[in-house]
């Protein structure tokens, strides 16, 4: 599976996964290009000119100084003129209605979207905390008997070693990197929620989908856009750096731009900026997308959440497994705290999954 590029026009480029069952990542990345403009609307032919009551196109009627003559013809009703009470029932109506539209508009939120095809753009909307509640209370049990999946369906983090450790505001930190369009970025972001919620707390998550345009069309998902992660262990940044299509497949713009460090760090680690991109503590990534986002097709937030309990779904096995290892690492970086966390079998077996020892 290739990482989706930033910045594309066309989107993921491919499905991730491969029928053959191999690890996750052996893709290329499908080459950087310009989101598509807007087509501009065609012109209008100017209309044919409306003749007067001489008969001729002429705006002025017929010769110069010749009288107009009267409409008005016997046994012919004349035009009737508005009176003043028929003109203020007008004006009372018109008042109205634009009430009405205000409201419309407060009570939507003003989210609408242009849609193309007849398919609507994604809108972010706050996270049902049931939904919340289910994906961060996953039973330690169920996490046990998914323990890590075949690496054909779930693949490790990655691995870089020598490199400088990742602080932010003085704890260990770890930064994600995605955009709200990203099929990848979708399926990376459930057991993202789920492990780091080990460790601390998320406020004002949003759901979403992905792109319907794009490959493994309108994943559920959830977007960390204005929301917050507080832990006494680390800290967690992330950016959703580009939003969603709005109008068709590469209709993103910039969503979020990213810090300095960011910057830097997703340009040394993931040499072509690909998406989705994680990296705790600058010795573990995600630069590929860990499973395949085709086992969320046509579910939506709640029914993913209400399978995480059974440890013999695929959903849950590619989800949990995935929180696993991402467990693993966050464990790794804060010194294994805290222990009720670190110290499961399940953890210590996906850390030497991982790193060999």
């Amino acid at each position: 599976m290739a990482a989706v590029q930033a910045g594309s026009g066309k989107g993921s480029g491919q499905k991730p996964g491969n029928a053959a069952g191999g690890r996750p990542g052996g893709g290329t990345k499908p080459a950087p290009g310009r989101s598509a403009n807007p087509a501009k609307a065609p012109g209008r032919r100017p209309g044919p000119a409306t003749k007067t009551a001489s008969g001729n196109g002429k705006g002025g009627g017929g010769k110069a100084g010749a009288a107009r003559t009267s409409q008005y013809r016997p046994g012919v009703k004349p035009p009737q003129r508005f009176n003043p009470s028929t003109l203020a029932f007008a004006v009372v109506a018109v008042v109205v209605v634009i009430i009405v539209a205000f409201v419309v508009i407060k009570v939507t939120g003003g989210h609408s979207k242009p849609s193309a095809n007849g398919i609507q753009a994604p809108v972010d909307k706050a996270a049902s905390a049931v939904v919340v509640n289910e994906v961060t209370s996953v039973p330690a049990s169920v996490a046990a008997k998914v323990g890590l999946p075949p690496t054909g369906t779930v693949a490790p983090l990655t691995v870089k070693t020598g490199q400088p450790a990742l602080t932010i505001s003085g704890k260990p930190g770890a930064i994600f990197i995605g955009g709200e369009f990203c099929p990848l970025c979708a399926a990376e972001r459930w057991p993202m929620v789920m492990a780091f919620s080990k460790f601390g707390t998320f406020s004002n998550l949003k759901e979403t989908t992905s792109s319907p345009w794009d490959s493994d069309p309108a994943t559920a998902t959830f977007s960390f856009l204005g929301s917050s992660y507080s832990s006494p262990y680390l800290t967690f940044d992330s950016s959703e750096h580009e939003s969603n299509d709005t109008s068709g497949l590469g209709t993103r713009t910039t969503l979020q731009p990213l810090t300095s460090q960011e910057s830097n760090l997703w340009a040394k680690y993931e040499t072509t900026e690909g998406f989705p991109f994680l990296d705790v503590g600058n010795k573990y990534f995600v630069l590929n997308p860990s499973y395949n986002p085709a086992v969320l097709s046509g579910l939506d937030q709640v029914d993913i959440a209400s399978k995480l309990k059974n440890p013999k779904d695929p959903v849950t096995q590619d989800i949990v497994g995935t929180s696993n290892y991402i467990t693993a690492a966050i464990c790794a970086v804060t010194g294994q705290k805290p222990a009720s966390v670190c110290s499961a079998p399940v953890v210590a077996k996906a850390a030497q999954a991982m790193t060999g020892k």
